[in-house]
């Protein structure tokens, strides 16, 4: 009906945390669609003769999160299925170098509201035109051998991308029982430093890289070579002059994913990194720059849509982590009503967790009077 049965101070503009990511993937599914799709490309700049590349491999990405453990088990699959259709492609060497072509976005890698000190946690991860493994390596620690002795890491993907020093000892006392990973924010040398209990069971742990485009890069090249395709020149990004270049090169292999899958991964688990790239898309393909202030001028095109004034909100980045991303109450529920009337409800229904039953919703509202009743972030 419309009608409000109950509000409190609904006009007040305030932080909404990851609230933040109704409003960013409503304004997606309205002004791009659920099947507008994400693609990641392996593309050969150059002549192939007798099997070899004279030139460059090119990763091309625009905006796919999928190369990720969420979407497959083994996360070097997709780039050895990459390797495997360039060697069916004819080629068995190349040349020159492995190129990241992460221009569909710009290169600042965190919104500049983001609290300091906390890009080496996942939720901070670096927010890029291209991203692998949610452009974090994921870690085993286990104790080692006795008190005092170094604790056991081994992490994946291995690619060369990150130099780990190992300073975790073993330790006898759990009171000393703590460990971190730190590294600076425009490098990968990382330091594992601590303590670890020695009667702990091994735990999972991950931190960001630098970089998800020369990560991916390095992955790629390393499917390469277990492929055995030899490849002769260095990792580098792309820079705009060459991007022109591509007019005409040869595809060797796509990943493909539909926004409306990103979309529901992102809501339900509530993945900071998808409504960054989900934000930049939006700067791209409405806008035209694949920024955080893009992709905030794209949701306002989109609130603008709903009679929903500049001045009312601010959109500084899309996940919500940065304290300057505030909406009010009446923009949410007006946001909340406007997609259960459109056409993408099913999948925007579909992207929000179940009262008791999954993703942030899990272990919420589990009483049998809402359970499985309540659609929330």
């Amino acid at each position: 009906t419309r009608r409000t049965i109950y509000s409190y101070h609904p006009d007040d503009i305030l932080s909404v945390a990851s609230n933040a990511k109704v409003v960013t993937t409503a304004a997606a599914l309205d002004l791009l669609g659920s099947q507008f799709e994400l693609t990641t490309t392996l593309v050969a700049r150059g002549s192939v003769r007798d099997g070899v590349l004279y030139g460059d491999l090119v990763i091309v990405g625009k905006g796919d999160p999928s190369m990720s453990t969420h979407w497959t088990a083994d996360v070097m699959e997709p780039l050895r299925r990459f390797a495997r259709e360039t060697v069916g492609s004819g080629i068995r060497a190349v040349t020159g170098d492995v190129v990241a072509n992460d221009l569909y976005f710009d290169r600042e890698f965190w919104c500049h509201s983001w609290r300091d000190k906390q890009w080496n946690n996942w939720y901070q991860a670096p927010v890029g035109a291209i991203a692998f493994n949610d452009n974090c390596v994921d870690v085993t620690v286990a104790p080692g051998e006795g008190d005092g002795a170094p604790a056991l890491l081994a992490y994946y993907p291995v690619t060369g991308h990150v130099n780990i020093a190992n300073a975790i000892l073993t330790t006898t006392n759990k009171k000393k029982h703590g460990y971190t990973f730190a590294r600076g924010k425009y490098d990968n040398n990382v330091t594992a430093k601590g303590f670890y209990y020695a009667k702990s069971e091994p735990s999972a742990d991950n931190f960001t890289v630098y970089d998800p485009s020369l990560y991916m890069a390095a992955g790629l090249k390393t499917a390469m070579e277990q492929t055995g395709v030899q490849v002769r020149g260095p990792l580098r990004r792309m820079e705009a002059e060459e991007d022109p270049l591509l007019v005409g090169a040869r595809v060797l292999a796509v990943n493909r994913i539909q926004l409306g899958e990103v979309i529901k991964y992102c809501n339900v688990n509530s993945q900071n990194l998808y409504a960054e790239m989900i934000l930049k898309i939006l700067g791209r393909e409405v806008v035209g720059e694949g920024s955080f202030r893009g992709g905030g001028l794209a949701i306002g095109k989109f609130l603008d849509k709903l009679g929903i004034r500049p001045g009312t909100y601010s959109a500084a980045d899309g996940s919500g982590l940065s304290p300057d991303t505030k909406y009010s109450a009446r923009t949410m529920t007006d946001v909340l009503a406007y997609m259960y009337g459109g056409n993408e409800i099913l999948t925007f229904r579909d992207s929000l967790p179940l009262a008791g039953y999954n993703g942030t919703m899990k272990d919420r509202l589990e009483e049998p009077e809402f359970r499985g009743k309540v659609r929330a972030k």
